[in-house]
C-alpha cells in the first residue's frame, strides 16, 4: 500500500514541476518545448486518476 502512495506522489510531483516551469514568465522558448512534453505525458498520467479512485475506495 505504501508503494502505491509513493508512485502517486511521484506523479503529482512531476506534474507540479511541469506547472511551475510552464508558469515562469521569462522562459518563453523553454515553455514551448515543455508544452509539447506535457501534452505527450498527460495521456499516461491520466491513468493515475482511476488509480487514485481505487486507493480512496480502498481506504473507505
Amino acid at each position: 500500500m505504501a508503494l502505491e502512495w509513493v508512485v502517486l506522489g511521484y506523479a503529482v510531483a512531476a506534474e507540479a514541476n511541469m506547472i511551475l516551469l510552464l508558469t515562469l514568465p521569462s522562459l518563453d522558448s523553454l515553455c514551448k518545448g515543455l508544452i509539447a512534453v506535457t501534452t505527450s505525458l498527460l495521456k499516461p498520467f491520466l491513468s493515475v486518476v482511476p488509480f487514485c479512485l481505487f486507493l480512496l475506495a480502498d481506504i473507505y
